[in-house]
């Protein structure tokens, strides 16, 4: 079977420039529907730029990205893409004097346009998503009042009365106590809805998805299951590591224990001597 007819996201050799510079290069892979995908790689590899590809910011260059096998460029125009598409960023946008309620209410617009009366069952599926992230004791509080977790908890309240298919996070955590780091990301893994998310903790990216996509250079070196992802020699050819990867004792799962103040090649010879997944 054609695993790009039966995706929900499929990228075919997708590629793009900036300013000249090639910040993607000829990037392809498939996302089953319901899946969980982390996307890893150090600064400046184009986790970012690839998202905002997925979500229609930026047009590649060249190649192609299906949703549901239609092309998000051709065959959708903005409106439609951002009914099936939700996009939680690294940064919280400025909701000035806007209360929690406001905020998760701007999750409707693609479905009723910006000028229609909120109704009484609006009122109750915003009322419901708030409850489901935890926050119905700040309904009514003023949004940039809340802590840095407290907002993303809230933006993903936002996504849920959206009721995407996808939702889309860039780096959501990166600013959030460990905390807040694992709510905010076991939240969007209960949602039961497709997820693509980068990470900075490789750890917790391992823990939570199905599949990782690591992106050196612009490029895709590596693409699968944590287990098949996470090794020493990644890490030392990617990230610039050493590091010892063992299993998780609760999940079972490829977990990384860095060294610390070692040369590179020296410690990456010995930490392929230790036991490691």
């Amino acid at each position: 079977m054609n695993t790009a007819n039966t995706a929900l996201l499929s990228v075919q050799h997708l590629s793009w420039h900036a300013d000249s510079q090639l910040i993607l290069d000829d990037i392809s892979f498939t996302i089953k529907k319901g899946s969980f995908t982390g996307i890893l790689g150090p600064n400046g590899a184009g986790k970012s730029s690839l998202l905002r590809c997925l979500y229609r910011y930026v047009k590649p260059d060249s190649g192609s990205v299906q949703f549901n096998q239609q092309d998000i460029w051709q065959q959708y125009d903005a409106y439609q893409y951002a009914q099936d598409i939700a996009v939680v960023l690294q940064e919280t946008p400025t909701h000035f004097n806007l209360t929690v309620h406001d905020v998760v209410a701007l999750g409707l617009l693609p479905h009723k346009g910006l000028f229609t009366r909120e109704q009484a069952s609006d009122r109750l599926k915003i009322d419901c998503a708030i409850k489901q992230v935890g926050l119905a004791d700040k309904n009514l509080q003023n949004f940039e009042h809340l802590s840095g977790g407290e907002k993303q908890r809230a933006l993903i309240a936002r996504a849920i009365v959206q009721t995407p298919s996808l939702l889309i996070m860039d780096e959501p955590t990166s600013h959030l106590d460990v905390r807040y780091q694992i709510q905010v990301i076991e939240l969007a893994k209960s949602l039961g809805i497709t997820v693509i998310a980068s990470f900075h903790d490789l750890n917790l990216a391992s823990a939570m998805c199905d599949q990782l996509l690591v992106l050196d250079k612009g490029k895709l070196v590596e693409q699968g299951s944590p287990q098949a992802v996470i090794t020493s020699e990644m890490l030392s050819n990617v990230f610039g590591v050493c590091a010892q990867v063992s299993l998780h004792p609760q999940h079972k799962v490829p977990h990384i224990s860095y060294f610390y103040g070692y040369d590179i090649k020296e410690k990456t010879a010995e930490s392929r001597a230790l036991p490691h997944v």
